[in-house]
């Protein structure tokens, strides 16, 4: 399963990251001082910035001086993305499961979580509990898109279940989504090289 992992990084499904994880933050750089800062909103500025180690550190600040869990969650979500983005996936995983655990997030963070949770889960190769992830963000919104990073979509994550299907043996369930991604040559046949060639065939056109 190691090659379909690495083209799941190499085609860009997690937004190329292997590009972008050089942070364009610099010792001389400055943020902007501010009374009363949002450290969210300053953490998905730089995230989208691709700052992000000062992402890192605004999130951070925003756990750790927030009351309410429902902030913690957001903040959590924000540094889980910024980790993943950074390829530190073992601290994007744990902020991931974390935030899931809080349970009081509004549902459109909680499927930004469950989003960036199936990718990290799928590039660490735990291919069913990605699935259940992205799943689950698929179920909830099928229209489904990332704001703080426009190639992050619908499409692109149910190719990525499609992935976690395929990783974990579930060659049935493949198939069922290779249905919904390429409608004209369904029903697809649950065989192994068979999906797979479909797979690498819909990811070339990404």
């Amino acid at each position: 399963m190691k090659w379909i992992s690495d083209s799941f990084w190499i085609t860009g499904i997690v937004l190329a990251i292997g590009v972008s994880a050089c942070s364009k933050d610099s010792p001389s750089s400055t943020e902007p001082v501010a009374v009363n800062k949002d450290y969210v909103a300053l953490g998905w500025a730089n995230f989208e910035s691709q700052k992000y180690d000062s992402a890192v550190i605004n999130f951070t600040t925003a756990y750790n001086q927030a009351i309410a869990d429902s902030v913690r969650g957001k903040a959590l979500n924000g540094r889980g993305w910024t980790y993943a983005y950074k390829r530190d996936l073992t601290r994007a995983k744990a902020d991931f499961i974390f935030a899931l655990g809080l349970n009081v997030l509004p549902m459109e963070v909680m499927n930004d979580v469950r989003a960036g949770g199936a990718m990290t889960l799928y590039s660490l190769n735990e291919f069913s509990l990605a699935a259940s992830y992205a799943s689950a963000t698929l179920t909830s919104n099928p229209a489904y898109s990332f704001s703080h990073d426009a190639k992050v979509t619908a499409r692109r994550l149910r190719i990525l279940l499609a992935q976690s299907y395929y990783g974990a043996g579930s060659f049935s369930l493949c198939a069922a989504q290779l249905d919904i991604l390429d409608p004209s040559l369904a029903p697809h046949a649950a065989d192994p090289s068979t999906l797979l060639a479909h797979i690498t065939r819909i990811l070339g056109t990404l």
